[in-house]
């Protein structure tokens, strides 16, 4: 790989104006002003509907050149390009990360990389031949004071690993899962999509509860075990937008996860939970940490709150030759791919949610399920899953192993035999 530093400032492509690619827009303009980054070209096939956003970035004025199609601008680009960013639909990740690659140029891979676990293979054997290694844009983890919390729990203070859990409650209403023609899907044109509620929007957490859960190096991720699990969905969409699992990950630390967009505004919350021998950790919107200790006061720390320009800023720190890696390499990614897929093998399929079972409020709020808090709290303290709980909505599910990721794909394509019809009547 490369080991001197391209010059300031990088010349940069985004693939992705819409959606999230506005986002990556409005940071690389922010690179722009401190000389770090000189958008030279950006791509988006709706480019012809998004004339408000390059208006708002001034790309003319700026000599930002636009184009409909990623193939077109790589090739009016060759050799321009030191750093090409993708905020693409998932499902347009591995070809362009393999085109960036062979254009030896260096890219920032916005999360997740793939849900896929066999693309995933294939864009790690891509990824041997980068002139300059992957960063994937999960959120969290690059943050200097997780890091040193990481840090303590390996130097021992805490005692030894015994439970990690995650209850994420995250709205979303109907028009999130119409926003796209991928959202929510499990296939689209016959390729694994998986996209989900940790699949997505709280994949960051996920992400971070495997890195705390890996208990033998900073930098390391867990990977996934055994898994029992039941999947559900209050959204009339092909996946699912509602997880209830109990597992144990490869160090056989066990692992307790709940986590939902079937719920109202008011609830959402986040609570990742690290539970040591001699501690309990919690971690609370990623940022509010509370350490409890038998018969001590508890003691708290604040995480800073971090944007996609720290993110990105972490990037350019390694590009600039300041940081000896990326903060997540594309092969750090292999757990969290592992433990979604896993999510689905165990559970066998996904049940929709009775009618009398949510609640229906006006068209722009999301339809929520009743029980999902409590049912939510019982996976994570008392490993209860919601069929054995005996809710009245409740199916039961199944178990996996990591062994079974090879029958990943028959069973999803079972899963979309039946069309999803959202809350049952």
């Amino acid at each position: 790989m490369k080991t001197h530093p391209p010059s300031l400032p990088v010349r940069t492509a985004i693939a992705g104006i819409g959606g999230f690619g506005a986002a990556h827009q409005d940071v690389h303009e922010t690179l722009e002003k401190r000389g770090l980054s000189r958008v030279i070209a950006t791509c988006d096939p709706a480019l012809d509907r998004l004339g408000e956003i390059c208006d708002r970035h001034h790309f003319t004025d700026r000599g930002v050149k636009t184009y409909k199609d990623f193939d077109t601008m790589l090739s009016a680009h060759a050799g321009e390009i030191d750093l090409g960013v993708i905020a693409a639909p998932i499902q347009c990740h591995a070809s362009m990360h393999k085109a960036f690659v062979r254009n030896q140029t260096a890219c920032y891979l916005e999360k997740p990389p793939t849900l896929d676990p066999d693309e995933l293979e294939q864009m790690l054997i891509v990824e041997k031949d980068a002139a300059v290694a992957t960063h994937v844009g999960f959120s969290h983890i690059f943050v200097k004071e997780r890091l040193a919390l990481k840090q303590r729990m390996l130097d021992g203070e805490f005692g030894a690993l015994k439970r990690l859990s995650f209850l994420g409650l995250t709205s979303r209403s109907h028009t999130y899962f119409q926003r796209n023609n991928w959202a929510g899907r499990l296939l689209l044109n016959g390729n694994l999509l998986l996209d989900s509620c940790l699949g997505n929007a709280m994949s960051h957490a996920l992400n971070s509860l495997l890195f705390f859960g890996n208990q033998t190096s900073l930098q390391e991720w867990a990977r996934p075990s055994t898994m029992a699990c039941e999947l559900y969905r209050a959204n009339p969409i092909e996946g699912t937008d509602t997880i209830f699992a109990i597992g144990r990950l490869d160090n056989n630390v066990e692992v307790r996860i709940a986590a939902s967009h079937a719920c109202p505004r008011s609830m959402e919350r986040s609570e990742e939970r690290m539970e040591f021998e001699d501690a309990v950790i919690t971690i609370r919107s990623a940022t509010d940490v509370t350490i409890e200790r038998p018969g001590q006061a508890s003691d708290t720390l604040t995480f800073p709150q971090q944007s996609l320009l720290n993110s990105v800023e972490t990037y350019f720190e390694f590009l600039q030759g300041k940081a000896s890696r990326p903060a997540q390499r594309l092969q750090d990614c292999r757990g969290f791919v592992e433990t979604n897929a896993l999510f689905y093998l165990a559970a066998g399929q996904i049940h929709d949610l009775p009618a009398n079972a949510v609640s229906h409020p006006t068209p722009d709020a999301p339809v929520a399920l009743i029980d999902v808090e409590e049912a939510g709290r019982r996976v994570i303290d008392e490993a209860v899953l919601p069929s054995q709980a005996g809710y009245s909505w409740a199916s039961q599910g199944g178990s996996g192993r990591i062994e079974t990721l090879p029958e990943l794909r028959d069973t999803i394509e079972t899963m979309t035999e039946v069309p999803a019809s959202g809350t049952a009547e």
